[in-house]
């Protein structure tokens, strides 16, 4: 059936018609400034994403990446190893250390170093500046400390008359070691992402709260917490992935011993590709793990949706 247009259509085609190019020229503007970061993310995180997942699938050497077709077999491989499963052991151990301490302490850190004291401020740059220092550094330094002859620790042990312990040499107190490392490095970075979250909580809030009777307890756990809680959700999801991913201080203090003691995901990749030459099973290894943190993550985001409170 044909339809006869009237006025009003032609006027609604004549105020919808420059909207839609005006907003298409919008889009097209937006596009053309992310491109680059999008380039980017393409070629520096996609693309060799991608790969890695494709060498995963061979049996593959560094000069022969591509040498025979095996399918899931180096994945296959893995769930059967046992020093793939003592690594997935280690790495969850030492992030959920780290995390839970690096969290916990750098929240009471900041909590103390929000009150308007005498000296807090030189105080917080003294815990932030080992999170500037790199972890090659820091390692290189605890190492020294914790050296069994002449390391600072077992010096003072011996003056005491207790028997020096070899700190990194001891599977018992290897990754114990590498795990408080890893929470100096941190801590004054979570520091400061509570205390930027703590100077942010309306004082109001607070003053009501105690003209209302609460006490200083309720008024940490019923206003302070909950107005913190994207800063808390974020430092929960950063700490996990960076235990996760930790290489620098295993590499320079223990190279994943005594024995494999503290062989965790990273390092076992580094072995597996650079020691056994075995590209194959290492790309598999960073699949997982990749496959692990993005579930990992995605989790946190689930559970955060009833916990973290968004202030509109």
């Amino acid at each position: 059936m044909w339809r006869i247009a009237t006025m009003a259509d032609r006027n609604e085609i004549i105020m919808i018609g420059p909207k839609n190019k005006t907003a298409l020229r919008e889009s097209f503007g937006s596009w053309l400034f992310l491109s680059p970061a999008l380039i980017a993310v393409l070629l520096f995180l996609i693309l060799p994403a991608g790969y890695v997942a494709y060498i995963s699938l061979f049996q593959s050497t560094i000069v022969n990446p591509t040498n025979r077709y095996i399918g899931l077999a180096n994945y296959g491989s893995l769930l059967r190893s046992a020093s793939f499963g003592n690594a997935m052991i280690h790495t969850i151990v030492f992030a959920i250390g780290v995390t839970i301490v690096v969290v916990s302490m750098g929240l009471a850190l900041a909590v103390q170093l929000d009150k308007n004291l005498r000296g807090t401020r030189a105080f917080r740059v003294i815990f932030f500046l080992p999170y500037v220092f790199p972890l090659v550094s820091s390692g290189l330094a605890f190492m020294w400390l914790l050296q069994p002859q002449y390391g600072l620790l077992d010096s003072l042990l011996t003056r005491l008359g207790l028997p020096a312990v070899n700190w990194l040499g001891n599977v018992h107190t290897a990754l114990l070691m590498v795990i408080a490392v890893t929470i100096w490095e941190y801590l004054g970075f979570y520091m400061l992402i509570f205390l930027g979250g703590l100077q942010a909580v309306d004082v109001n809030i607070k003053e009501a709260a105690a003209v209302d009777g609460a006490t200083n307890r309720t008024i940490f756990w019923r206003v302070v917490i909950p107005s913190i809680s994207p800063s808390l959700f974020f430092a929960l999801v950063i700490s996990v992935v960076q235990a996760f991913q930790a290489f620098d201080q295993i590499y320079i203090m223990t190279q994943g011993g005594p024995v494999t003691a503290t062989t965790t995901l990273t390092y076992y990749i580094y072995t597996q590709g650079f020691q056994f030459f075995n590209m194959g099973k290492a790309s598999a290894v960073a699949v997982l793990l990749l496959i692990l943190l993005t579930g990992l993550t995605f989790l946190q985001f689930l559970l955060g949706k009833k916990w973290v409170v968004i202030d509109n």
